[in-house]
């Protein structure tokens, strides 16, 4: 199951260098299209269950089309929307995180009444249904012409770096984000069970409640952006010292050896508001780059932020094995040493963020091509 998983990520992650490019050459739209019948075949031979190599082909298919929407999406809601291009991209947010929670608690119970295949193929079903919905539509509108001055080599990728402002705006987004999403995805839970002695059914409700805030927040950041004019760097400042403070509750936590949840589950969920601000984020970067390297920056950024969560799994992991863990019934128990040294690490990556996030320039919704 863990090496389903790991494929896909690795494969969206590295996906991410080159779809934001295509986008601004050829178009999200365009990208959407092919990018789809991958995701759409992916996601329902993932219901083919009858050989390992099969579902790693899907797991492969789905990330690489996963991985072309997101991008796609964001370019072309910057393209109609304006000013209003956060609060759109927090409904889309919305709805993205949607299929998150309905992937957890209810697709097990639908598992549990119906069988994994028939859950799966209908998943993959209601998939192809809204891509030919998408291709009807786009159909009806003229294809946008091909953007020559974007050249797909790795001197494109390189040419947002050079841009102080997107370094620091990378930093700051990709290490919150990415520490928070390896917390919540890979070692939250276990730690909730291990140091705070929760249920596994207590620690899960809480992950759902997390992945529920991640979900409305970029809704909540992008109308407290429009309420404060078109603030950008608030939000991000936040972004920056809230994956700061988040993980220094939990890492105090351990430090003084307090086990009762609630600070350590109050800091995750100010993890949970930093690190999802991405309708903020991508109009930050909107506002601070030529139209034509949009995509480009995002699929930076975007990269950045995927290899942080897998690369602070997989750190995560190594630095917990330094320190014996107990197994108790069946179950290994890791110590508190192991989750002081991750958590200390996870706290130096706050620093680093909310210090980048010092350097962001206030565009007030209006764009400055920093440079």
């Amino acid at each position: 199951v863990t090496k389903l998983g790991a494929v896909f990520m690795f494969i969206y992650a590295g996906a991410q260098l080159f779809v934001g490019v295509l986008a601004d050459r050829y178009s999200g739209a365009k990208v959407i299209i092919f990018g789809g019948i991958a995701f759409v075949i992916g996601s329902i031979f993932s219901a083919c269950d009858y050989s390992l190599n099969i579902l790693y082909a899907s797991r492969f298919l789905t990330g690489l089309g996963a991985a072309t929407i997101y991008l796609s999406m964001v370019k072309e809601i910057s393209l109609v929307t304006g000013k209003a291009m956060p609060m759109y991209l927090g409904i889309m947010t919305l709805i993205g995180y949607s299929g998150a929670i309905t992937g957890a608690a209810p697709f097990i119970s639908g598992v549990k009444y119906f069988g994994y295949q028939k859950m799966m193929f209908s998943a993959g079903m209601a998939t192809l249904m809204i891509y030919l919905i998408f291709v009807i539509c786009f159909k009806k509108n003229p294809a946008p012409a091909v953007c020559k001055d974007v050249k797909l080599n790795i001197t494109t990728l390189l040419s947002v770096l050079k841009i102080r402002h997107n370094v620091m705006l990378i930093l700051t987004l990709g290490l919150s984000f990415g520490s928070y999403f390896a917390l919540q995805s890979i070692l939250a839970k276990k730690f909730l069970e291990d140091f705070c002695q929760l249920s596994s059914k207590s620690a899960g409700l809480v992950m759902t409640v997390t992945m529920t805030i991640a979900a409305v927040n970029g809704f909540v950041v992008a109308s407290i952006s429009r309420v404060c004019g078109n603030r950008r760097r608030p939000v991000m400042l936040f972004c920056g010292w809230g994956c700061f403070t988040g993980m220094l509750m939990i890492f105090s936590a351990v430090l003084f050896n307090i086990r009762s949840p609630w600070l350590v589950i109050a800091g995750i969920v100010i993890l949970s508001f930093a690190g999802n601000v991405a309708p903020i984020s991508a109009t930050f970067y909107k506002e601070t780059n030529e139209p034509n390297k949009f995509g480009t920056v995002l699929s930076v950024s975007n990269f950045f932020a995927y290899i942080i969560t897998a690369g602070m799994g997989s750190v995560s992991g190594k630095l917990m094995d330094f320190f014996p863990c107990q197994e108790i019934n069946g179950i290994y128990i890791y110590s508190r040493n192991s989750y002081l040294l991750v958590f200390a690490v996870f706290l130096g990556i706050g620093i680093i963020s909310g210090t980048a996030s010092l350097f962001l320039r206030e565009t007030y919704g209006k764009n400055i091509s920093v440079k």
